[in-house]
């Protein structure tokens, strides 16, 4: 779908797609550019979701991280994580659209795998407190690999935090900050490469309003849903995108017939 061509059925898809990211994020606290680009990008090509997301992403997260208890002692806590996380996304970001949208799509629904077996298996290995900063630097530069060619960096920051096995409201905060602090380089190398268009910031804007809603809906029906139901019909619908995004990439890549002629 050319956006361009189609400019209300876009405004339209934006809506509804972080309209429901944000309850997603309102209710668990992380999600919102997970289920967003899975959502999008049954309608639209996986870099084009990748640019539709962005500005959304930046304003929900600025918007939770700006709620957080102490942003100031957050910043300072994390700076490791932060430096590293903001280095690699700075360079693998202007690799996204070399790689095309079907490597893209590859490394996003196998990230989406990987946290889906992270929030159903849990992540049992916890973290001694002396080797915070290894742990910070090593999973920074983790999240900025796989995250500025698929824009999701969320992955190694839950396995981190759930190392550190912090609270939710302190999962919530920090995730917040260290989501927002990623779509800083990620939108040099994405606005330098095509990936984010001029014309994509009124459909930005639109989602970021609708995504704030969404959150505050959200986190209003968060202690009246049964979370735990709602989490794993979600991580159900996660598992099945991404297994349908994994064998659409791969057909693409014509890997099955490279097999056969073995």
């Amino acid at each position: 779908m050319d956006i361009s061509n189609n400019p209300n059925e876009i405004a339209l898809l934006v809506s509804l797609t972080f309209f429901i990211a944000g309850i997603v994020k309102g209710v668990i606290g992380i999600g919102l550019p997970t289920t967003a680009i899975t959502i999008m990008t049954f309608f639209v090509s996986p870099l084009t979701a990748l640019g539709l997301n962005l500005v959304p992403m930046t304003v929900s997260n600025i918007w939770q991280f700006g709620r957080a208890d102490n942003p100031k002692e957050l910043i300072k806590n994390y700076k490791y994580f932060a430096f590293f996380l903001s280095l690699c996304l700075l360079i693998t970001s202007f690799y996204a659209v070399q790689f095309g949208d079907d490597f893209v799509r590859l490394i996003f629904a196998v990230a989406v795998l990987l946290f889906v077996c992270l929030q159903v298996f849990g992540f049992n290995l916890k973290m001694n407190d002396k080797y915070d900063n290894f742990w910070q630097s090593l999973l920074g530069v983790f999240g900025g690999l796989i995250g500025g060619v698929a824009s999701i960096w969320a992955v190694p920051i839950t396995m981190y935090l759930l190392m550190k096995n912090v609270t939710p409201k302190h999962f919530v905060d920090v995730s917040g900050f260290l989501i927002f602090i990623g779509c800083i380089p990620v939108s040099f190398g994405y606005i330098a490469t095509g990936i984010f268009l001029p014309g994509m910031f009124i459909y930005g804007a639109l989602g970021s309003v609708i995504a704030v809603i969404g959150f505050q809906i959200g986190e209003k029906i968060r202690n009246k849903l049964n979370a735990k139901t709602f989490k794993n019909a979600l991580l159900i619908f996660f598992s099945f995108s991404a297994i349908n995004m994994i064998i659409k990439s791969l057909l693409e890549f014509n890997i099955f017939d490279e097999i056969k002629l073995f």
